[in-house]
């Protein structure tokens, strides 16, 4: 069996989104909270609040969608989060993948 990863999008202080992958989501959240192992780029621009988290069957996947993801318009995560477009609008593996938010 392969371990559950999550992609996330949270957003910064500045109102921009980030999109990221873990296996702890509160760990990771904490550590793009002020942590030296946040990402760069919200160690510049503090995270406020979890947007979506989606959990996932491996890595593989994870990975995948998170990139899917990165390649969205603001406007198209934002119409993501809000559930107004689906996962299956433009990745096509979403059988192993789950909203947690």
């Amino acid at each position: 069996m392969s371990k559950e990863y999550f992609v996330y999008i949270i957003k910064c202080r500045d109102e921009r989104l980030y999109t990221g992958i873990t296996t702890d989501m509160g760990r990771r959240f904490a550590e793009h909270s002020g942590s030296p192992k946040g990402a760069k780029f919200t160690r510049a621009n503090p995270p406020t609040e979890i947007m979506a988290v989606w959990s996932c069957d491996g890595r593989s996947i994870a990975s995948k969608l998170e990139c899917a993801i990165k390649k969205l318009r603001r406007e198209d995560k934002m119409r993501l989060i809000n559930s107004e477009i689906q996962l299956s609008d433009f990745f096509g593996d979403e059988n192993q993948i789950k909203r947690n938010m």
